[in-house]
């Protein structure tokens, strides 16, 4: 399992629960390895409508399975759970049903080298219970039983299940399954009144849990008496029948309501009906916690049949009430004995503040400690270290569990410290976790006793820090709100202070990623799958009606343009924030999403859960689609608009700069005042430091966009990274659009277009229309034009585009080449200004063989800024000219040896002007390439380097829609050259993956 942020909600305990409620099926789920500290379960295990699954090692699996040597005192290998089987009680007070197994031996895939693998955790365990199931069903079935349905089961398999070992109601629930008494007690009971009815257990007080669970202190002085809402479940169909009506009008459960504990106080009994117009029935319970010893304590409220009590509860009410050790010393007391053998106590300082503390670990045991942490604390430093004389033996390895609090809206995976240390005489190991005043802090250590199960001794000294952040939106270090500096603003302020204890201010702020929110530019809602894609009726709608039918989910696919621009790949990586990191929690039933580029190709996918590793992605434009899927039309519309998050590292971060002072973070760009950064300094305790951190000075990278925003973190003691971070935010500013006066005066010259030159435009504009419908027509306007105006270059441009793309005469469409190139040498012939065009190659060359002149120079001229304008168009359109003309001469001569000197004429012409580097468009650039690669084989018979222009481009190049020229012009070469089959095979296998003849839907 994973983690999930709020427990038993989202589509998959939905649909779960119609599983196991409408459907019959007993779905049995692990209950996650993240144990061993508390309030460590995930989802699915954290679901009602299931089976959870603890894992359990028995003494004889940990000698048979594991080799595990003998303790080294007297005590033997006692069963127990599996250290990282993950324990309950959600926050909402729930935990897993029973235990099984935990350790496998599994046939595993042969390339690995091995034809069986060991393997441990709860995903072996839960397969396990789900087996003994499966027995039980069939032997109750074969002893006349043939309708026992996921209630009734799940209830035998709890109230069967056997303590065995060290006894953790947390990881084992009701305990290890048992087959035989599973059996005799579905045979024995079957058929009775209520033992086949779901019954939900909710506390309305507390947001509708399903158990009590008090962890902080400060609900130990609170109200002690709550009320518990009753409320059996019934399936039926889409109208009752009359059957499934008198089943709901009979129920009439007399039950017998018994505490486990002395400190939980239930009534007697209560009487258990429908109570529909209720929603339910309650009673109330009430704790007394004053005499408790410190630690966790659990307890739960059985609900029992008066008259039949051998059956077992047919719902309890799970208690847990932690207790914090940290409740039991003060200053005039300031050490507490936690056990009689005096080997084992939590110690206060003399600050008032810090602790140390105790741990005797045993074997399968693992050993808590609940501190209150102080008001006002951020986080909190722990130290470990030994208390054994070291006899020589092998070194102990604990796992040091840490849970700083629990929320109802936080997995423990967001909070949590988890380090594994091995125990040293003389060595201290020092960690740090965040923490949240006011709330319990959890310490569990635990033996990993698989390998050495002897016991060990540890103490731990716990210190709180704090550095006291405040800011408008970021209460403390624990806010997931970020810092943000607006566009409009040129720094973002926060305060600092000490209130614990001195501190160490050491401040950095980097920002290291551009994020950029794309909307849909397309959305397409369809039916799914008839066969695949439905939810079948429940078992009671097709008892009533058998031709009854399922309802069908529905898919949408998103898709969003994403545009990649800078002259260097940048790392991108996609996802969607609104409903990331949610699968068993999610509002719909998948989501997965696909970034392709310009031909369709599949680049990497992604889904709800873990980031895809970022994608270097060049220039061009990609395609990011999103599938998301649901039963209902109406939720997945009111979805359309999803944003999509693009993520885009930054070649280098970009530093902000830190200050103690308003003036100076007010004007960031200023640098020659004699201004300095904030310097590392220690803060008092009781001091405060304002802190400024002002917007990034350097230039941001050309391809940041108004809008995006630029993410990093503000580190306030590098020394201490991990506990002392915070998100920042930079929204990027529109570009500046100042103007100095020399600007000012170069915009009023602006030449304006004459008459003539706007009706010459229109008349272009008309015979662009004409390019693909009328040939004779196009050609009689174009030769007006020419004759009106032959040093037109926009007119050679269309007359170029007419020539490559105009429709053929007729009967020439065998000849297509010929014909074009023909036209090509036309419109070339056309240009030179020798034959009355505007392109004069000579003149071109001596302009550009200086250096250009620079932007100042030019603005001051406004003669010379037209003639440099005037010459880059010819320049650009004679290199476009003889690109098409090399291009279609190569194509000709590959075919007629005759053509040859015509196309080393041409290539010849082509190279004075153009290379790679010079032109911009990508497809010009490929026909540039394949131009070159056929001179190369064609009139030089340099095989080796054809390929090599190929496989450079090939590798250069990542968009354009011609790239799939490049293999195919590849493939041909290969064809010619000996010895080249294997890479032609190589290359032809993953063509249709670069270059799809569809595009393939996520």
């Amino acid at each position: 399992g994973e983690p999930s942020w709020q427990p038993d909600s989202g589509r998959v305990s939905e649909v779960f629960a119609k599983a196991f409620n409408d459907w019959g099926m007993t779905v049995f789920t692990s209950a996650g390895n993240d144990g061993p500290a508390l309030s460590s379960l995930g989802s699915p295990g954290s679901l009602t409508s299931v089976v959870t699954v603890g894992a359990y090692v028995s003494p004889e699996m940990a000698v048979e399975q594991y080799s595990t040597l003998p303790p080294s005192s007297d005590s033997p290998l006692q069963g127990s759970s599996y250290y990282f089987s993950s324990r309950g009680p959600t926050p909402d007070g729930f935990l897993p049903d029973v235990c099984g197994p935990g350790g496998a031996v599994a046939p595993v895939p042969r390339a690995s080298l091995q034809g069986k693998a060991q393997y441990h955790g709860t995903s072996m365990s839960s397969p396990n219970v789900c087996g003994v199931a499966a027995c039980v069903l069939s032997a109750v079935r074969q002893s006349g039983v043939k309708d026992c349905g996921p209630n009734e089961l799940k209830r035998a398999l709890k109230n069967t299940a056997v303590i065995s070992g060290v006894a953790d109601p947390f990881s084992q629930g009701s305990g290890l399954v048992s087959a035989l008494d599973c059996v005799d007690y579905i045979v024995k009971n079957h058929g009775k009144e209520g033992q086949s009815i779901a019954i939900d257990v909710s506390i309305p007080s507390r947001n509708s849990a399903r158990g009590l669970y008090i962890r902080d202190e400060i609900e130990l002085d609170g109200p002690m008496e709550f009320s518990v809402l009753v409320n059996p479940k019934f399936s039926h169909s889409n109208s009752r029948t009359s059957s499934e009506l008198d089943e709901l009008l009979s129920l009439e459960l007399h039950l017998s309501l018994k505490s486990s504990e002395e400190w939980v106080t239930c009534p007697e009994s209560m009487t258990l009906m429908s109570a529909k117009e209720r929603n339910g029935q309650s009673f109330s319970v009430r704790l007394n916690t004053q005499g408790l010893k410190p630690g966790v304590h659990y307890a739960s409220v059985h609900a029992v049949d008066s008259s039949d009590g051998q059956r077992g509860p047919l719902f309890s009410v799970p208690i847990t009430v932690i207790v914090p050790h940290s409740r039991f010393v003060t200053k005039d007391k300031p050490t507490f004995l936690l056990n009689d053998s005096s080997d084992e106590s939590i110690e206060l300082k003399n600050n008032g503040l810090d602790l140390t503390t105790t741990f005797r670990l045993e074997q399968g045991v693992p050993n808590r400690r609940f501190i209150t942490v102080p008001m006002g604390a951020e986080w909190a430093t722990i130290k470990l270290k030994s208390t054994d004389v070291s006899t020589g033996g092998a070194a102990p390895r604990v796992l040091l569990h840490a849970i700083p609090f629990v929320r109802g809206d936080m997995p423990n995976t967001e909070c949590q410290l988890k380090r594994l240390f091995v125990v040293k005489e003389g060595v201290e190991d020092e960690y740090h976790v965040r923490v949240k005043g006011g709330s319990s802090l959890e310490m569990c250590l635990q033996l990993l006793w698989l390998a050495n199960p002897s016991p060990a001794s540890v103490t731990a000294d716990v210190e709180f820090h704090s550095l006291n952040i405040r800011s408008p939106a970021l209460p403390t270090l624990m806010s997931s709100q970020p810092i943000t500096i607006t566009p409009s603003s040129e720094f973002a302020r926060l305060g600092a202070s000490s209130p614990l204890r001195a501190e160490q201010l050491n401040p950095e702020c980097k920002l290291k990623s551009v994020l950029r929110t794309l909307r849909p530019s397309s959305v397409d809602v369809t039916l799914g799958s008839a066969e695949r894609d439905s939810e079948p009726p429940s078992d009671a709608e097709l008892a009533s009606n058998a031709d009854e039918e399922s309802s069908q989910i529905y898919e949408m696919r998103l898709s969003y343009k994403l545009k990649v621009e800078g002259d260097k790949p940048i790392e991108v990586r996609p996802s969607f924030p609104s409903i990331f990191n949610q699968i068993y929690d999610s509002p719909v039933d998948s989501q997965i999403w696909s970034l392709q580029d310009n031909n369709a190709k599949m680049i990497t996918y992604g889904s709800c859960m873990h980031h895809a590793s970022p994608t270097s992605l060049k220039k061009g434009d990609y395609t990011v689609s999103l599938l998301l899927r649901h039963p209902s039309c109406s939720t997945l519309d009111q979805m359309k608009d999803i944003p999509c998050e693009i993520s885009m590292t930054m070649p280098s971060a970009l530093s902000c700069n830190i200050y103690s002072e308003l003036d100076k973070a007010s004007t960031p760009a200023v640098k020659d005042d004699g201004r300095k950064p904030m310097e590392k300094k220690l803060l008092s305790k009781g001091s405060h430091q304002d802190i400024y951190v002002a917007r990034p000075t350097d230039a941001l990278p050309s391809w940041v966009a108004p809008g995006d925003v630029l993410q990093g973190a503000l580190v306030l003691d590098k020394d201490k990274e991990a506990v002392s971070s915070m998100k920042v935010l930079y929204v990027a500013p529109p570009k500046s659009t100042a103007k100095n006066g020399d600007d000012e005066k170069s915009e009023t010259k602006k030449k304006e277009d004459s008459l003539e030159d706007v009706v010459f435009k229109a008349k272009l504009g008309h015979l662009a229309s004409l390019r693909t419908k009328n040939a004779t027509v196009y050609k009689e306007i174009a030769t007006t034009l020419m004759d009106e105006r032959p040093e037109s270059v926009p007119l050679l441009t269309e007359m170029l585009t007419f020539a490559l793309e105009g429709p053929l005469p007729d009967g020439e469409a065998d000849n297509e080449d010929q014909v074009r190139l023909a036209e090509v040498e036309k419109v070339y012939n056309k240009s030179l200004k020798e034959n009355g065009g505007p392109i004069d190659p000579l003149a071109l060359a001596q302009y550009f063989g200086l250096n250009e002149p620079d932007k100042d120079e030019l603005d001051a001229d406004d003669e010379a800024k037209e003639l440099n304008k005037d010459m880059k168009e010819k320049r650009d359109a004679l290199k476009k000219i003889l690109l098409e003309r090399a291009s279609l001469c190569g194509i000709v001569a590959d075919k007629d040896s005759a053509e040859v000197s015509q196309f080393e004429k041409a290539v010849k012409d082509l190279k004075q002007w153009s290379s790679v580097e010079s032109l911009k468009d990508d497809d010009e650039k490929i026909k540039l390439a394949i131009t070159l690669a056929r001179y190369a084989r064609i009139c030089q018979e340099k095989m080796s380097l054809a390929i090599s222009l190929l496989l450079k481009a090939k590798k250069d190049l990542s968009s354009g829609k011609n790239l799939k020229l490049l293999d195919d012009e590849l493939l041909s070469l290969f064809d010619v050259v000996d010895g080249m089959s294997h890479v032609k095979e190589n290359l032809n296998e993953g063509l249709y993956y670069r270059h799809p003849v569809f595009k393939r839907n996520v």
